[in-house]
């Protein structure tokens, strides 16, 4: 591809075309690397979509690229050029296609939680049953994730990576703590969050803890949360039964420092029992940090950089 200037100075790119998700990353970086290390132009990589786990790992390659929903990033040193282009947030659907494109269905949340769990690589059919899905349930979702390159399949069908951070930011484009879950209600702990996070163990009622609380619970001992606990953030069978065993009291989202909602997946929740108060899914509660009213990248962050670094099980 050449683009000429308007006085006649030109520049020119070797053009490689990929459909998206059709190979993995890994590999797609080392054959434009190989291209650009043979051709004498700068390298551009044309696809119908361009998700952002790939565009991070191009930009960092200083290898250019273009997609047909308006993600461009053209780039030369000599004759000096820049151009950039936002495009779509999500991968676009084919025609004819049965993707699923919107990840906040019970569903693709399954799907999604399994895939930050189980060991690679692994097929349709097994993902399924580890995620309690239908079959075809994995195999509408698989594309669109392979799509915005936050896993990666072989020839067979196989999933063989998953990038869990990329994999969590794209399902909360979709998902919301707020949003997604069911009767939801805001109240105000007279004694303070800490001593009303204590009084769960004596309850009886089918619950589960999440955001900042539970991300404390998931950090190793003698870790220090990043911020101060503010909002103390429950999923429970009967929100009002609940806050109302706890003497709670009705608020409004700006000054609440208790949330509930009944979750959109049920089988989540369980009374308490020897281990304590149960915790929602590692992938869930990281979720629910990023979109909870006080939502707190750090603490997401955080967690996610200890589970990574410590090599600590993600659970479901």
């Amino acid at each position: 591809m050449d683009l000429v200037a308007a006085d006649g100075l030109r520049t020119s790119f070797a053009i490689e075309a990929k459909r998206s998700g059709a190979v993995p990353i890994a590999y797609l970086l080392s054959q434009l690397r190989e291209m650009r290390r043979m051709s004498p132009w700068p390298v551009l990589l044309i696809s119908d979509y361009i998700g952002p786990s790939l565009r991070d790992a191009l930009i960092g390659e200083g290898i250019s690229f273009a997609d047909a929903t308006g993600w461009v990033y053209l780039a030369s040193s000599e004759p000096l050029v820049l151009v950039v282009g936002q495009g779509a947030k999500r991968s676009p659907k084919s025609s004819g296609s049965t993707a699923v494109l919107r990840l906040n269905g019970v569903a693709a949340t399954r799907i999604i939680r399994a895939l930050t769990t189980i060991n690679l690589p692994i097929g349709v059919r097994a993902l399924a049953e580890v995620a309690g899905v239908s079959p075809g349930s994995v195999s509408k979702l698989l594309p669109t994730l392979a799509a915005e390159g936050v896993i990666d399949r072989d020839a067979g069908g196989k999933v063989v990576t998953v990038r869990r951070r990329s994999l969590l930011r794209r399902w909360t484009r979709d998902y919301g703590f707020t949003t997604t879950n069911q009767s939801l209600g805001y109240f105000i702990a007279p004694r303070g969050v800490e001593r009303t996070a204590a009084r769960l163990e004596s309850t009886k009622m089918p619950l589960a803890l999440t955001g900042s609380a539970a991300a404390r619970r998931r950090l190793p001992e003698g870790t220090t949360s990043v911020v101060p606990l503010r909002l103390l953030a429950l999923y429970a069978a009967d929100p009002v039964g609940l806050a109302r065993e706890l003497g709670l009291i009705e608020a409004d989202a700006v000054t609440a420092n208790v949330v509930i909602a009944a979750p959109q997946d049920s089988r989540i929740i369980a009374p308490p029992g020897e281990g304590g108060v149960p915790l929602a899914p590692t992938a869930l509660i990281l979720a629910d940090l990023l979109t909870l009213p006080n939502r707190s990248d750090a603490e997401a962050d955080q967690l996610f950089d200890v589970l990574v670094r410590e090599d600590i099980a993600w659970k479901d």
